[in-house]
C-alpha cells in the first residue's frame, strides 16, 4: 500500500493511503511511525495501525471541538472534514459523540432556538438557520412553536418597527410602508406578524 505524506501546516500533515486522504496526524507522530520520508510502499498492518491512530486524533479533535460549544452532528461532520478524515472514522467518531450524549442535535436545536427567539428573530429565520446546521424542520417548527413568548416577540418586532419608522421618518407614508415591510419580509417575517403591530402604530397609512 502507498503512503503519502502531504504537508498541512507546521504542526500536522496529510496521511494519504492508495491517493485517498484518511485525515491529518501531528508531524511529530508520523516522523516517530515513519522516519523515512513521505512518501513509501508500507504493509497492509502498518496501514491499519496508521487509520487506528487517525482515528484516535480524529477523536480528540471532535471532543475537543464539542468542549468548546454546542455543535449538531452535521457541524461535527464538517469539522473532521475541513481536517481531511475518511468518512469512515468521521461517522465511528460521529456516532459514539452521540451515543455518550456529548452530541444531541435536539438539546443543540433547542439552545439555538431560545437565542434566536430572544434576539427577535423570526420563525422563518430560527427555521432556516436550524436547517443549515442540519436541523429538520419539524424538530424546530415544534421547538419555536414550545419556546415561543408570543409577548416577547410582538414586543422585540415592534421594537424593530419603531426603529425602521425613525430610519425611514422622512418619507412618504406608502414610501415608508414599503421599505418598513420589505426589510422585515426579508428577515422572515409575515403580514399576519406585522400587519397588528404596524396598525398599533401608525394611522392613516395605506
Amino acid at each position: 500500500m502507498k503512503l503519502t505524506i502531504r504537508e498541512k501546516n507546521k504542526r500536522n500533515s496529510i496521511v494519504i493511503l492508495d491517493e485517498i486522504e484518511w485525515g491529518v496526524l501531528p508531524v511529530r507522530t508520523l516522523c516517530h511511525l515513519f522516519p523515512f520520508g513521505d512518501e513509501l510502499e508500507i504493509e497492509p498492518d502498518e496501514a491499519e495501525l496508521l487509520k487506528k491512530e487517525l482515528e484516535k486524533n480524529a477523536w480528540s479533535m471532535l471532543v475537543g471541538y464539542l468542549a468548546k460549544a454546542e455543535h449538531s452532528a452535521l457541524q461535527s461532520r464538517r469539522y473532521l472534514k475541513r481536517h481531511a478524515f475518511h468518512n469512515s472514522i468521521i461517522e465511528r467518531c460521529v456516532e459514539l459523540c452521540i451515543q455518550r450524549k456529548y452530541i444531541d442535535d435536539r438539546r443543540f436545536a433547542e439552545i439555538y432556538v431560545r437565542n434566536y427567539l430572544q434576539k427577535g428573530k423570526s420563525r422563518r429565520y430560527v427555521v432556516q438557520k436550524l436547517y443549515e446546521f442540519g436541523i429538520g424542520s419539524e424538530i424546530s417548527e415544534e421547538l419555536v412553536t414550545k419556546l415561543e413568548d408570543r409577548e416577547l416577540s410582538a414586543s422585540l418586532l415592534k421594537e424593530q418597527i419603531v426603529r425602521l419608522l425613525r430610519r425611514h421618518k422622512n418619507e412618504e407614508p406608502y414610501k415608508r410602508k414599503e421599505k418598513t415591510f420589505s426589510s422585515l419580509y426579508r428577515k422572515g417575517f409575515t403580514m399576519d406578524d406585522i400587519a397588528p403591530i404596524w396598525n398599533e402604530l401608525v394611522r392613516g397609512d395605506d
